[in-house]
């Protein structure tokens, strides 16, 4: 993709954290109160599930090491953060566990604690469905996932006003998840989604749904030049919703028209976005921008951006080398955007016909 690596992207990572029962550990060697200590350290069955989750007086990572006798599984956090929350898979039921969490903070200090823990007993025959998710949402594509306390197959059932469309993957597994492609924009969708285990036992999840984003659409209108004159051409946007980033990419051509600088629109100013990088290339016909919005947060979560909605994004001012409708279009293979959480959108393009006259 053309000079996507320009772009200011912003990387949102969604990251499960996670530990033991057992009670806090010490405050550090020899009392001091500045060693890392835990402040909490368990393991908790909630609704069926086995979850690991800690709390340190400073942020921290952690490894969890578990298993029957020896610890011979392990998963690691690795998303530095003051308290954790994960979810064990692939448990035996009404079974110990032995387990030793070690967790580490920004400068390489660690702390340990160990302990056990006792998984709860099966309580129904057919696999038991939890966690459903529904993650990277666009105009045409969705992800959805979930897990189970038995190894099953995947099936997902979708569809608009009934579930009359399914997806299906036939392998054994204790996490499921399955893209949805060819959606349409701002349509509502439900989903069910279904688990058989080896002996066709099935289980069903919850019927939900969600609605795809907008299709954005990236345009400008018909216009004329004087020869020899400037102009300013605007460049539209709509179908916008928490836009956080924006790259376009202009094709024109050579010795027909010459474009001269791409300014902020109204759009842009009014919603506190700027213009992160620009380049113009006249000799071969081609020009970039790149474009950024500030995210909002209320209590440490991501909650939209200004820029919603639509309008001028942009204008590129532009002069008339030559008489006669000018070539001017969108590259296709260098449009897109980014939403608060990193999520990629594709753009719908439109150009208008540039014409220059005396």
């Amino acid at each position: 993709m053309k000079r996507a690596s320009q772009i200011f992207v912003f990387c949102f990572l969604l990251c499960l954290g996670g530990c033991g029962t057992g009670g806090p550990g010490p405050t550090g060697p020899h009392g001091n109160p500045d060693a890392l200590s835990f402040s909490y350290c368990r393991v908790v069955d909630i609704s069926g599930e086995m979850h690991v989750q800690w709390s340190a007086n400073r942020a921290t990572t952690g490894d969890f090491c578990y298993g029957l006798i020896t610890m011979t599984d392990s998963l690691s956090d690795t998303a530095r953060a003051d308290s954790h929350d994960v979810v064990l898979v692939a448990l035996q039921h009404s079974t110990r566990y032995i387990f030793q969490l070690t967790i580490e903070d920004s400068v390489g200090h660690r702390a340990m604690q160990s302990g056990q823990f006792t998984t709860p007993a099966k309580t129904t025959p057919e696999p038991e469905i939890n966690g459903v998710e529904i993650t990277d949402i666009t105009e045409s594509s969705a992800s959805v996932s979930w897990r189970t306390d038995v190894a099953a197959n995947t099936i997902l059932y979708y569809g608009q006003a009934s579930l009359n469309d399914s997806v299906m993957d036939d392998s054994l597994v204790f996490v499921h998840q399955m893209s949805l492609t060819g959606l349409s924009s701002l349509v509502t969708y439900r989903i069910k989604p279904e688990s058989a285990d080896s002996a066709n036992l099935r289980g069903f999840g919850p019927d939900t749904s969600f609605t795809t984003a907008a299709q954005m659409t990236l345009w400008s209108p018909d216009t004329s030049v004087a020869l020899g004159d400037t102009m300013r051409l605007p460049i539209y946007v709509s179908g916008v919703q928490d836009l956080a980033a924006l790259h376009f990419g202009m094709v024109f051509q050579p010795g027909a028209l010459e474009l001269i600088d791409v300014k902020e629109g109204p759009f842009y100013l009014q919603n506190d976005g700027f213009i992160f990088f620009s380049n113009i290339r006249n000799s071969s016909g081609q020009a970039d921008a790149d474009m950024t919005w500030n995210i909002l947060y209320q209590n440490g979560a991501r909650i939209g951006t200004d820029a919603d909605g639509g309008g001028i994004v942009a204008y590129v001012i532009l002069r008339g080398l030559t008489n006669g409708d000018a070539q001017f279009t969108f590259s296709s293979d260098s449009s897109f955007a980014l939403d608060m959480f990193a999520v990629m959108h594709s753009c719908s393009l439109r150009a208008g016909t540039v014409q220059v006259g005396p």
